[in-house]
């Protein structure tokens, strides 16, 4: 393993609260166990390109200029570099920049002889909409990244569908693992609540769950009226309010302790029907104890390792209903797929693992 790494990335690995933070904390955490690391946290700003006060840990912060409409999106941006190396910021001195993301390393201009892991955690993001200009906007999207991969050595993929686009990359399949699980699973409960945990200002949440409050849940409650729902996760005051209109919808926000949220539901729900990646949420559920109720679309990102255990795959709006339906009256149901798929996350998906692909790619 190189001693001197730069990480890249616009999701400080500090104070892990979203998913997005917390891989970023795993893959800070596995570099630094093998060596000196630098975090140069980089992010968009519609002003100019410039250095801003880092945090205590952070070893710069610095914002790129991001032009309207996407424009120059890959492009190196020359102000940044400039101002990088004039505060003392030498991406000489490194051996190998690993970044989370395409877009952040991309702003960069990577000195010849220095090697480059780009983490495509979000790779091949669909919108929401399936109109044709949301068609022809995720295609052109696609494209246009895909014209940058190679600029870069190696790569990280969150699943083997991702993984699959790209055979003539270097690469390994970094997944996804939960962040912070409890010793042991979270026995089974005839709770009547379902839950949902992410940040729900991430369009493809909020969207999810508004797809989910229309479409699904109105057919919940008329067959269950004691069913409730928990949507766990940061969103402007506003929107929670208007979910929490519908009946049985309790929308706190941030919630400390997910652990007692885990403990006291049924199972979870991710309706995420866009976005790109895979979606920590599951696997957070099932090392708890929880089956998932979600969409095939999340699914796929885990069927290497999952298959379908502990989940339980909804092909509509209106299968959604019926799965959620027929899982709060069938507990031992429950019970016997949340221990199937809790099994396969102390396989597939462990710290362990996480470390070795680290080193395996970022390794000379």
């Amino acid at each position: 393993m190189p001693n001197n790494v730069l990480l890249v990335t616009p999701a400080s690995p500090l104070a892990p609260q979203s998913g997005a933070q917390q891989r970023t904390a795993l893959l800070h955490a596995a570099l630094q166990a093998q060596g000196e690391v630098d975090v140069l946290l980089l992010e968009p700003t519609p002003g100019a390109s410039r250095l801003i006060s880092p945090e205590p840990g952070i070893h710069a912060h610095a914002l790129w200029h991001q032009r309207p409409f996407g424009i120059s999106k890959f492009q190196p941006d020359p102000v940044l570099n400039h101002v990088l190396k004039a505060n003392g910021i030498d991406l000489e001195k490194y051996q190998i920049i690993v970044s989370r993301y395409l877009n952040p390393i991309s702003k960069l201009l990577i000195p010849p002889g220095v090697r480059t892991v780009v983490d495509l955690d979000d790779w091949d993001y669909h919108y929401a909409s399936d109109t044709l200009a949301s068609r022809l906007k995720s295609t052109y999207a696609a494209r246009l990244a895909q014209k940058q991969l190679k600029r870069f050595d190696a790569f990280f993929f969150v699943s083997s569908r991702d993984q699959a686009h790209h055979p003539e990359l270097r690469s390994v399949i970094l997944p996804n693992i939960p962040f912070n699980p409890p010793a042991q699973p979270f026995p089974q409960t005839d709770s009547a609540t379902l839950l949902f945990v992410g940040s729900l200002w991430y369009a493809p949440n909020r969207e999810g769950i508004d797809r989910f409050l229309q479409r699904s849940w109105p057919a919940i409650k008329a067959t269950l009226p004691q069913a409730r729902l928990l949507l766990a996760g940061a969103a402007p005051p506003a929107m929670r309010q208007a979910w929490e209109c519908h009946p049985g919808v309790s929308a706190p926000g941030y919630v400390d302790d997910l652990g007692d949220a885990y403990r006291n539901v049924a199972f979870t729900i991710a309706p995420i029907h866009s976005g790109g990646g895979s979606n920590i949420k599951i696997l957070e559920s099932l090392a708890h104890g929880r089956v998932c109720v979600t969409t095939p679309r999340c699914a796929d990102a885990f069927k290497s390792g999952l298959g379908n255990a502990g989940l339980g795959i909804a092909q509509d709006d209106a299968d959604f209903s019926k799965r959620c339906i027929d899982w709060l009256n069938d507990i031992d149901s429950r019970r016997n797929e949340a221990e199937k798929g809790q099994a396969l996350i102390e396989r597939h998906y462990t710290h362990d693992l996480f470390v070795d692909r680290v080193v395996q790619l970022v390794q000379p």
